[in-house]
């Protein structure tokens, strides 16, 4: 297997496998809070109190999905960074530590800036309305049979290099594949805090936890993931915040 399938693997594995695990990290917001929601669709305004919040957790489990997406789609560019390990089984069935992918994007679909590394490779990467910038380290150049790599490309439409990333490339899609098809639950919020919880997998046996927003849309915060085969943990910040691409173009030799 090559070093770029191996980069391309890992990235699809690490979300695939990622759908299991631990504790939330709770992110305290320090944003006023906004105006007083109205009810969810589908919910009796009667049985909600907005002062409580959005009413994520009288939504049904199976809208629970949808409605974060929903959100996700309109919350605008949105700065994620964080690690997802794998884990690897010896012949012997025991587990060892494998690759690890590091995460730095800030942007949205068609419109986004990355740098990502895993197991020895690594790319930068921009994406800007039709045009692709790219530039990946010897190793990442040599295994993906492109030695332009290393000084950096610069093309108009999707270079193949950054479709190996995904989907850490996409936040929606990342999120999609994390959240679609799985069991969700959220906890009524109780106290002052700002956050929601959303379980991933079953009660006793909690998968992983998204931590969103308690008011207004329930944008993500925050997820952790762990089972057998790898852990993850994403931090999602400043959604909606104006983009500059222009320097991270000009890094890239693609002005």
């Amino acid at each position: 297997m090559s070093r770029a399938d191996g980069a391309r693997q890992t990235g699809r594995r690490g979300i695939r496998t990622a759908l299991l695990l631990a504790a939330p990290l709770l992110l305290a917001g320090c944003a006023a809070t906004p105006p007083l929601p109205t009810a969810p669709p589908g919910i009796d305004t009667e049985s909600f109190d907005g002062a409580s919040g959005n009413g994520l957790w009288l939504v049904p489990s199976n809208e629970l999905a949808d409605r974060v997406l929903d959100a996700v789609r309109g919350g605008g560019s949105v700065a994620v960074t964080g690690t997802v390990h794998e884990f690897v089984a010896s012949e012997d069935g025991e587990l060892l530590p494998g690759r690890t992918i590091t995460v730095d994007y800030a942007g949205r679909a068609g419109a986004f800036r990355a740098d990502l590394a895993a197991d020895g490779v690594s790319t930068s990467m921009l994406v800007d309305e039709g045009r692709t910038a790219v530039r990946g380290d010897a190793a990442f150049a040599a295994a993906s049979g492109r030695p332009e790599l290393v000084d950096g490309v610069c093309t108009v439409g999707t270079d193949p290099a950054v479709a190996q990333w995904a989907p850490f490339t996409d936040p929606e899609a990342l999120l999609e594949a994390i959240l679609s098809g799985a069991e969700l639950s959220v906890t009524a919020p109780s106290g002052d805090g700002e956050t929601l919880a959303v379980q991933i997998g079953a009660s006793d046996s909690r998968a992983g936890v998204l931590v969103v927003e308690r008011y207004g849309p329930p944008l993500p915060r925050s997820l952790t993931l762990a089972e057998t085969d790898g852990d993850a943990e994403l931090a999602f910040a400043d959604w909606g915040a104006e983009l500059e691409l222009g320097p991270a173009a000009a890094e890239l030799g693609c002005e």
